[in-house]
């Protein structure tokens, strides 16, 4: 017996030896009290390896614990008086001491529940009890037990084998701490059996993860019956417990001596070979032929706990297998019996296995007509797209096509194949347009489509809408192209306007909307996507048909959109409607945008001129003069006969006489050409006096020679305020006209007149005193002169000033003519001081010669003297102007230069 890589193999010698394959102790021995003539009938080991039962021929029982050396009998004390046969372990998670309870089979058809405990000094049975004793006293030959769910608190079934017949009890563990199966194992239960007369006995069973059971194999005697073992809730009963039922006759090798399952195989051992045959198709896996030179084998022994290695004995020998990738080809067998989610399972995520399976079922769902899921398959596969494409083709499967062309795609990444993807899109596209197309025209005769065609192209546009789509769509502009024109070519219109929306090919939808007189959803579409180039392109259009609804869309959007650019929409305006809704927007912008642009006021300008209300135009004007082009709405004004205006334009353009000779002529508005003078007195200086004189003089003509009101000429001068007089205007009067209503005026005049001379007389008589004192003071200075000392030395060179020739000014400074030329030379222009060098060499060229040069020389010195014998250097004008001198020179040179000389 073998569990939890633990060994036991009993030896001819009645001993037992004990082998640890894979832990530190060391191979130990037991020996068997045992009388003269008996020998081992069999070893139990449970699936911790802990606990040992050793079961001779004469009927005695020998229990062995983990480590201990010792084998204690037990026959005695659990009443055992024929040999055991098998041992149902318990399920429960086991401890380092007793067993828990335990189910034991003789060969009389007998089973007990008991309990060994070999830390208890008084006795090992804590307790032993039969349950059942079955009417045919037939060996047990196989004894298990498993929980509903794995939990003893819940049913619980026992399955026992005989040589003839396999049973199931079924019940309740009981809470109490001995005999737990006694309710379930009552008095008068008839337990559920199969009988097979010619049986074996033998069973064997596979665990997935012990104690979670698997299969279970039975012997019997035409072949070997496989069962699936089910402990889930929902087939826990007598019928469903073991499912799955197979019955594989035996091989021409004979009938086994000993069986084993393991995870997907089932082991036969035969005395001279092993077989193993798969669970899954129940073929043959492999034989291996034994040696018998040690004996022929008669036990297999499999560790419930560890599935990769089992063990063969002979009576001298034992032989291990390794069990290595025990499952590499489930995956194809499963695949190969149509179980293709059990192939998907084991194939451990290995995408060519994967892609194998698929391709299989896609043929199995293809044969079976099965087109919906063979397409859903087949996507999943590495299969020819074209193979699988005719393939359905060829059937008619429309619906199936699409499918797998929608599964293929999804299956894809962008990454992969973009031509691919481009392909398939347009495909499945095409076929949608066909179904769409092939709908309607089923639904000619009806108002409304039918649920399936509305259906229809609403998948349609959720496959256009999905991003994957669309991003790997607006990478291959041709396709775009294509599926367009694909649209069209089906007359499918609203469609073909969807994806141009989802392409932002917004100037396909918009020249679609206004080709079908859809203007108001042009301007949705354009208000909705927010370009300016689209708007700067489509106004023109749409300000012909709804006007109004541009105007309050082209408001929505303020400064964002360049009006000049819309200049163009605005100028071909005719209607009414059309030039009061460009006139709307256009005060907008430029009263509300405060757009300083001077097109845009120009045409403004033109729009508003065309209003019979003057005043409107009046207030533009006004508040708009300065971004206005003058010349130009003064020959708009003019064409459209508004004098105001023109009188208005004259004035800010300052010509004030065109603007008064306006007013009187064309409009006969003394009151506005008034106003336009008063307004030029205002602003214009005094220079331009005569103009302003001039204007009042034409008011005042015109209303002599138009009007003849007296009064109201009078009226004018007052207004005029100074700058008309009475006699100005009098040459405007006929010879015979009455001056008895201005001679006041006349009489004033006359008396500012007399007031004038009378000043101009006293005026005179004070310049001719001041022109007479002038004289004098000249001759005066003539006579004057000064007294210079010998010692007296030159202000600016400190040299004795009688040395050379000299200025002396009135307020006692004196300087040499050479000092004073060079000094005030500084002061001077530079044309001046070039002057006053050229004068001084001819000074000197002529102060040696002979008489004949004297007026030459008088003149030079005279003229040399106006300039620099003006004023004083140290108290004129001149020391004013170097106030911002430096006292010290900035030039480093002269600077060192004159520290030197200082120190």
């Amino acid at each position: 017996a073998t569990a939890n890589r633990i060994l036991v193999v009993g030896l001819l010698s009645n001993k037992v030896k004990r082998f640890y394959t894979q832990a530190t102790e060391l191979d130990d021995v037991l020996d068997i009290p045992r009388p003269v003539g008996d020998k081992i009938h069999n070893i139990f080991l449970d699936p911790t390896g802990k606990h040992l039962l050793v079961s001779m021929e004469s009927g005695e029982l020998f229990y062995g614990f983990y480590g201990k050396q010792t084998l204690w009998p037990c026959s005695k004390q659990m009443k055992l008086t024929v040999k055991v046969d098998s041992v149902a372990w318990s399920q429960s998670k086991q401890n380092d001491i007793d067993t828990k309870e335990i189910l034991i089979g003789n060969s009389l058809g007998t089973i007990y529940e008991t309990k060994l405990n070999p830390s208890s000094d008084k006795q090992l049975v804590a307790y032993s009890k039969i349950l059942y004793n079955f009417d045919k006293p037939e060996a047990i030959t196989g004894l298990v037990y498993f929980h509903e769910n794995g939990d003893p608190k819940q049913r619980t079934v026992v399955i026992a084998t005989t040589p003839t017949r396999i049973y199931q009890f079924f019940g309740r563990l009981k809470s109490s701490e001995q005999c737990k199966f006694g309710s379930i194992f009552g008095e008068n239960s008839l337990p559920a059996f199969k009988e097979n007369i010619e049986s074996l006995g033998l069973m064997a069973v596979s665990y997935i993860k012990y104690p979670e059971p698997r299969s279970l194999v039975w012997m019997t005697g035409v072949g070997l019956q496989y069962s699936k073992i089910n402990i889930d809730s929902s087939s826990f009963d007598e019928e469903n417990v073991l499912s799955e039922n197979k019955l594989t006759p035996f091989t021409d090798k004979g009938i086994p001596v000993a069986i084993g399952v393991s995870e997907f195989h089932l082991l036969l051992l035969y005395e001279n070979g092993f077989e193993a045959k798969s669970l899954i198709n129940w073929k043959h896996v492999h034989y291996e032929p034994l040696r018998t030179a040690g004996g022929t084998y008669n036990t297999l022994a499999l560790d419930p706990m560890d599935n990769s290695k089992f063990f063969c004995s002979a009576k001298q020998s034992i032989i291990r297998f390794k069990i290595h990738k025990e499952d590499r080809n489930v995956w194809r067998m499963y695949m190969q019996l149509r179980k293709f989610q059990e192939a998907e399972k084991y194939a451990d995520g290995d995408q060519a296995k994967l892609f194998e399976i698929a391709s299989e079922e896609g043929d199995y769902y293809f044969e079976q007509k099965y087109y919906e899921d063979a397409a859903q398959t087949y996507a999943l596969s590495h299969r020819s797209f074209e193979e699988i494409a005719l393939k359905f083709i060829n059937e008619g499967t429309t619906d199936a096509l699409m499918n797998f062309l929608r599964t293929k795609l999804d299956s894809i990444s962008s990454s992969n194949n973009p031509t691919q993807i481009c392909m398939l899109v347009v495909w499945i596209v095409e076929i949608y347009l066909s179904e769409i197309s092939s709908l309607e025209k089923q639904q000619q005769s009806s108002d409304e489509e039918s649920d399936k065609l509305q259906s229809t192209r609403a998948d349609l546009r959720n496959f256009l809408s999905n991003e994957f789509v669309i991003r790997n769509i607006k990478k291959n502009k041709p396709i775009i192209k294509v599926i367009q024109e694909m649209m069209a070519s089906y007359g499918d219109t609203s469609d073909m306007i969807y994806f141009a929306d989802l392409m932002e090919d917004i100037e396909k939808v918009i020249m679609h909307h206004i080709h079908d007189q859809q203007y108001t959803s042009a301007l949705d579409t354009l208000r909705k996507r927010r370009s300016p180039d689209l708007f700067y392109k489509y106004t023109p259009t749409l300000m012909k048909y709804i006007p109004r609804n541009t105007v309050e869309v082209l408001e929505q959007f303020g400064r964002s959109l360049d009006p000049k650019r819309l200049l163009p929409s605005f100028i071909h305006c005719k209607t009414v409607d059309q030039k009061e809704q460009a006139l709307r927007y256009l005060q907008f912008v430029v009263f509300s945008t405060k757009c300083k642009d001077e097109a845009i006021h120009n045409f403004l300008l033109s729009l508003v001129v065309q209003q019979d209300d003057e005043g409107l135009l009046l207030d533009f004007l006004d508040k708009t003069d300065a971004n206005v082009d003058r010349k130009y709405a003064l020959r708009l004004c003019s064409e459209h006969r508004k004098w105001k205006a023109c009188c208005y334009i004259y004035t800010k353009m300052g010509l004030y006489e065109e603007a008064v000779k306006l007013a009187l002529t064309k409009l006969g508005n003394v009151h506005e050409a008034e106003k336009t003078a008063v307004e030029a007195q205002s602003y214009c200086s005094l220079e331009q006096q005569e103009m302003i004189k001039k204007l009042w003089l034409m008011i005042a003509r015109h209303v002599v020679e138009e009007e003849k009101d007296i009064k109201r000429v009078m009226d004018v001068i007052n207004r005029a305020e100074q700058v008309l007089k009475i006699e100005d205007i009098l040459p405007f009067f006929n010879d015979f006209f009455y001056i008895d209503d201005f001679k006041d005026a006349i009489c004033k005049s006359l008396e500012i007149y007399n007031q004038n001379i009378n000043q101009l007389n006293d005026d005179m008589k004070d310049a001719t005193d001041s022109a007479e004192r002038i004289h004098n003071d000249i001759s005066n200075l003539k006579r004057k002169n000064c007294v210079v000392e010998s010692s007296k030395n030159c202000y600016l060179c400190d040299i004795p000033l009688l040395t050379r020739s000299f200025y002396v000014f009135p307020c006692s400074h004196m300087f040499h003519t050479a000092c004073l030329v060079k000094e005030i030379t500084g002061y001077l222009s530079k044309r001046k001081a070039e002057e006053v060098s050229k004068i001084y060499k001819v000074l000197l060229n002529l102060k040696d010669e002979d008489q004949t040069r004297t007026e030459s020389y008088r003149r030079a010195k005279s003229q040399l003297d106006e300039i620099i014998a003006e004023e004083c250097l140290m108290c004129g004008e001149y020391m004013i102007q170097s106030i911002d001198t430096p006292f010290l020179p900035r030039d480093e040179d002269e600077f060192e230069k004159l520290r030197l000389e200082w120190s």
